[in-house]
């Protein structure tokens, strides 16, 4: 969800992907975020879950997590990578965004809208950084 929101938001030149750290390779997305991400227009009918050891972390400029916990596991594999939660990235505290795994329609749809404002702040964050 966050990936293909992140995608629609910056420019062509930046390259967004995303992984998780309990991502099953290759997993489509669940009912709810496919409902939730269609009902703002965007289709990810087409994405595929990818477990983070398995993707290009090596290569990134930048990692950022939606919780602490992930940040701590990503930080045990690549102990020399600077890794933030999207909030502490922006200075936003806590810095949790909770995963609505398990939430009905609506839990889901809270945390598309938090994604997308928290997005936005690291979208303008970037392009003056960067």
């Amino acid at each position: 969800m966050a990936e293909a929101i992140f995608k629609q938001m910056v420019t062509e030149d930046i390259e967004v992907l995303s992984s998780g750290i309990m991502a099953e390779n290759g997993r489509a997305p669940s009912k709810n975020t496919l409902e939730v991400c269609r009902a703002h227009g965007i289709d990810i009918s087409n994405h595929r879950a990818t477990y983070f050891k398995d993707s290009d972390i090596v290569d990134m400029d930048l990692v950022l997590t939606f919780e602490e916990y992930h940040k701590y596991k990503i930080e045990i594999y690549y102990s020399d990578f600077e890794i933030f939660t999207v909030k502490e990235f922006i200075g936003e505290y806590p810095i949790d965004i909770a995963d609505p795994v398990g939430g009905n329609y609506n839990v889901y749809e809270a945390c598309f809208c938090e994604i997308v404002r928290v997005l936005k702040k690291v979208n303008l964050k970037i392009c003056k950084q960067w």
